[in-house]
């Protein structure tokens, strides 16, 4: 190939010029890649996920908001329980959040509801929560500003003393993950600069030799870091904080590695008598044959990544890959200008090579038993392996984020106070076809209640018939019994009222047929009475007739004497007039008293003979009233005593009833029937608003489980949960359209799913390409199978290593992103090692062939041991570095970043102490001829010919050439 190394000290000060040029323009003129991944972060589950695609339809179900964004307020008194001054700080931050219509949803205040008071304030009363549906969707920008505001609010708000207030849930803890990354990354990266400077003092003792690798590095960032900022700000790939600490530590890692290939093949060339500018020359035409199909390995197999669903996945891999191809351009140009600039200035000289016998001495062991040798470490790498066989998984986002964040904090505050899960619960949406807000509706939704309760690990469920997780007394039918039960025993307190109301009526009774008997006596003697007052009134009435006919017949003997007197004009002037007038008027006035006399002796007369005749039958009257009376006191008695023996029976009724409720009260067993009254309660009606759909034809479950929501409790139930709801309604008039589940363990599971498919995925492609690339360098399928099989056994050490170290001595389960990562980051860096090594020993072997012109196996051997002297160092150090580079990342507090670098870095040494070092080259002694089939690199091809004036010093020590024969 025609790879060349920069033609003079102009053209290297050119190539670097031009390096600086585009690596300032670019910084200038596009954003930084953080704040492209800040205003451009996407969604941490992708859209077309069952969990998301559930949280946006039950959301439109409910006409409510699509965000995915949950979280939760945790207040909590540190002493004594929540008092006034914290209910008043409540009241002002759930104003504070409503109002705040740009960043929060909804705010469910369940506090202020008598029905769910219960649910929301713990039972030791030292705490409360609020639930949140906050803007944007989970892992995106308005969703990490909405929890900012919050917390900004939260704050604002001024909690009393000895109250705190925490924000916290799913959104809060991937926002605090993205913040934990973002905020140690710098730090890391210069941690790692700083250990890597160091590692290359010590091999190189050459301040020049140090500064190389990371001024290349430095600048290949500078550039690969706006490129991704570009196409991630113009959506032609996402980015995110995941993919920023990937790239860094990826383009250290190899672009060290290349740097290290390449001034330790010139340092060979000078050593060997070449002069600075041949020996460039010598090594770029050596190693960019390595560095390119490395980095096209490594890039290959990261870009596969874009194929990923998991948004983690997905936004890692352009972005490293471009990293990687930038690191490798600037190997191939600026790292070599850079070994030319310091070369000829004679800041790279090589030190004495005290490791190549060394290494030389290894080869001729690895060379002369190679079988037992491959076995050991074979039986090496598998009990390494071995506790891979039981990893666990761990899908805990919270335990992956660091213990002091906010989100972390409140989980704790809500353990202490509630129990499992409490702001982890999964939603159920459960759509039919009519209004469920009846009490054949209700009776419906228990039934689904009742059928996701029995689930194993369900503790509690949230539901239309369960506002506050446990089922109304007044649902219930032995709740109604009891109130039935009551109000018959205030019933027969009224009725022993009555019943003492009835001996007051029998006295009464009693009393009236005296009075009647009595009466009858005395009407008996009125009557006679009256009779003979009738008859008097009849002789009255004859004497007063003839006194007025009388007194008639003398006042008109005196008309002359009325005539005298009307006719004399002021009569009582006149004393004649006078007299008579005494006379006359006198005898007038008696005439008209006889007149009304003679009337009432008639009116007299009439009255007195009628009220004779009709107390005639008074009597007959008063002997049927008495005969009432006495069957009135009978059928009174009669009462009286079936009201004695019906008051003792209804009062053990009552007691049955009321004991049966009190059985019942509290275990949710007692029947579930919502009558009309119960669904117009204020307080029934206000739960039913939150937890059914506004046309009722959909409601809400929410379901609080035991264990680990985050994980596979979470996601085992998320099954469960919609099998039970299908067997709930297979009878009854609750027929559901469809069942969305959302929430925590929905996305796990979801997770799962896709991580599970992502990794067949990537293992199958990048297997394919990496072995593809390595067979056409090598020229051979053989040797692609032999080098990826051999990079995919020491990815299976590091992984039971880091199992080994995680699960069972730490504790903690390994992250979900840690096995694809690690698989697609040693997978491509190690077939790096092992590429290096195969292209090494092909090289050699055909510098031994001419010179020597032995048997292939000798000539085998013997390539074999020379290339363990030329690269043992050089491959040492950089899988060193590159392994010491990963392990920086422990540094991390977000276990996924310190997992992945362990599990990297260990897996990094592994390949380069023995897979690279016992292996590889055992495997080609044994195979001899077949690893290079098709094609033998000892047969001199003119494609394969070596570099005339490059090939390594043919003579090697007598111990080696006694190994080879």
């Amino acid at each position: 190939m025609g790879w060349r190394a920069p033609g003079s000290r102009r053209v290297a000060v050119l190539i670097v010029g031009l390096w600086l040029a585009v690596a300032g323009a670019a910084n200038l003129a596009i954003p930084q890649l953080e704040t492209v991944v800040h205003e451009h972060a996407r969604s941490f589950m992708p859209a077309a996920a069952p969990s998301s695609v559930a949280a946006v339809r039950s959301a439109e179900l409910f006409g409510e908001p699509t965000d995915n964004n949950l979280n939760y307020v945790v207040l909590e008194r540190h002493h004594g329980v929540l008092g006034a001054e914290d209910r008043a700080y409540y009241d002002r931050l759930v104003t504070a959040l409503s109002a705040d219509t740009d960043h929060v949803r909804t705010v469910t205040d369940l506090w202020s509801d008598p029905l769910t008071e219960s649910f929301a304030v713990s039972a030791d009363g030292r705490a409360v929560t609020v639930m949140l549906r906050l803007a944007g969707a989970l892992g995106t920008t308005p969703a990490a500003d909405a929890v900012q505001a919050v917390r900004a609010t939260v704050d604002g708000a001024n909690p009393p003393a000895g109250l705190q207030a925490f924000v916290t849930g799913p959104g809060a803890t991937i926002v605090d993950e993205f913040t934990a990354i973002d905020r140690q990354m710098l730090m890391i990266t210069t941690a790692t600069i700083g250990l890597i400077l160091l590692l290359l003092l010590l091999v190189y003792r050459s301040s020049a030799a140090a500064f190389i690798p990371l001024f290349s590095v430095g600048l290949a960032l500078g550039v690969a870091r706006p490129i991704a900022a570009a196409f991630g700000g113009a959506g032609v790939f996402e980015v995110s904080l995941f993919s920023v600490a990937l790239v860094a530590a990826m383009m250290l890692g190899a672009g060290t590695d290349y740097a290290i290939f390449l001034i330790g093949r010139y340092q060979e060339g000078v050593r060997n008598g070449l002069d600075s500018t041949r020996a460039l020359t010598g090594a770029v035409r050596g190693v960019a044959p390595v560095v390119a199909g490395s980095a096209l390995t490594v890039a290959t197999a990261l870009a596969c990544l874009g194929f990923a669903e998991v948004g983690m996945f997905r936004s890692a891999g352009i972005p490293s890959a471009i990293g990687i191809l930038v690191v490798m351009a600037a190997s191939l140009t600026l790292t070599p200008a850079l070994i030319g600039l310091a070369g000829g200035a004679g800041m790279l000289a090589p030190k004495p090579d005290r490791t190549g016998r060394r290494w030389r001495r290894v080869g001729a062991t690895v060379t002369r038993w190679p079988a037992p040798i491959l076995v050991t470490a074979l039986a090496a790498l598998a009990l390494l392996a071995l506790p891979a066989t039981g990893i666990r998984n761990g899908w805990n986002e919270p335990v992956a984020t660091p213990d002091d964040s906010g989100s972390n904090l409140g989980y704790a505050a809500a353990e202490r106070h509630f129990r499992d899960n409490q702001l982890l619960p999964s939603v159920v949406a459960v759509q039919t076809d009519h209004d469920v807000r009846t009490p054949a509706g209700l009776i419906a939704v228990e039934r689904v209640t009742r059928a996701v309760m029995e689930i194993p690990g369900v503790r509690v469920v949230q539901s239309a018939s369960r506002p506050a997780g446990t089922v109304p007394e007044e649902t219930t039918l032995a709740g109604q019994i009891g109130r039935i039960g009551d109000e018959l025993a205030a019933g027969i307190g009224d009725l022993d009222g009555q019943r003492n109301g009835l001996h007051d009526l029998e006295a009464v009774l009693d009393d009236m047929a005296a009075a009647l008997s009595g009466m009858r006596h005395g009407l008996q003697s009125s009557a006679t009475g009256l009779g003979e007052v009738s008859s008097a009134a009849a002789d009255m009435q004859r004497g007063t007739s003839e006194l007025q006919s009388t007194a008639e017949t003398a006042a008109g003997r005196l008309d002359p004497l009325r005539g005298f007197v009307s006719s004399t004009p002021h009569c009582p002037a006149n004393p004649i007039c006078a007299v008579v007038q005494q006379i006359v008027t006198p005898v007038d006035e008696v005439v008209a008293g006889t007149a009304k006399l003679t009337a009432g002796v008639h009116k007299l007369t009439g009255g007195s003979v009628t009220a004779t005749d009709a107390l005639g039958g008074v009597p007959a009257d008063i002997d049927t009233m008495t005969t009432a009376l006495t069957r009135a006191r009978a059928a009174m008695a009669d009462t009286t005593s079936q009201l004695s023996s019906i008051g003792p029976r209804l009062s053990e009724f009552t007691g049955y009833l009321r004991e049966a409720a009190a059985a019942f009260e509290g275990s949710a067993a007692g029947g579930f029937y919502a009558p009309q009254r119960a669904l117009a309660d204020p307080r029934m009606s206000a739960a039913l608003d939150r937890l059914i759909a506004p046309d009722g034809r959909a409601f809400y479950l929410l379901v609080y489980g035991t264990g680990t929501e985050w994980g596979v409790d979470g996601a085992a139930r998320t099954a469960a949960i919609e099998s039970a709801v299908t067997e709930a309604t297979k009878e009854g008039s609750l027929r559901p359209v469809a069942v969305h589940l959302a929430g925590v363990g929905p996305a796990t599971l979801d997770l799962q799913q896709m991580v599970a498919g992502d990794t067949r995925l990537l293992v199958i492609a990048t297997l394919a390409l990496i072995f593809a690339i390595v067979a056409l360098l090598l020229g051979s399928p053989v040797a692609g199978l032999v080098v990826v099989g051999t990079v995919a056994l020491s990815y299976a050490a590091a992984l039971g290593a880091s199992v080994l170290i995680w699960q069972h001595l730490l504790g903690l389960e390994l992250h979900w992103a840690v096995g694809p990562i690690a698989f697609i980051a040693l997978i491509a860096v190690g077939a790096d090692y092992n590429l290096l090594l195969a292209m090494r020993i092909r090289e050699e072997i055909r510098g031994a062939s001419e010179a020597t012109g032995k048997r292939s196996s000798v000539r085998l051997r013997t390539g074999i041991i020379r290339a363990f002297g030329a690269t043992g160092g050089v491959v040492t150090t950089a899988g060193v570095i590159f392994g010491i580079t990963m392990l920086a990342l422990l540094g991390s507090s977000v276990l996924s970043i310190a997992q992945i670098g362990l599990t990297v870095g260990v897996g990094l040494l592994i390949d380069t102490m023995i897979v690279r070092t016992f292996v590889l080259p055992t495997l080609m002694v044994l195979l001899d001829r077949w690893f290079w089939w098709p094609r033998r690199p000892w047969l001199g091809r003119g494609d394969e010919q070596v570099v005339r004036g490059f090939v390594p010093v043919v003579q090697v020590d007598r111990m080696g050439e006694r190994a080879a024969t």
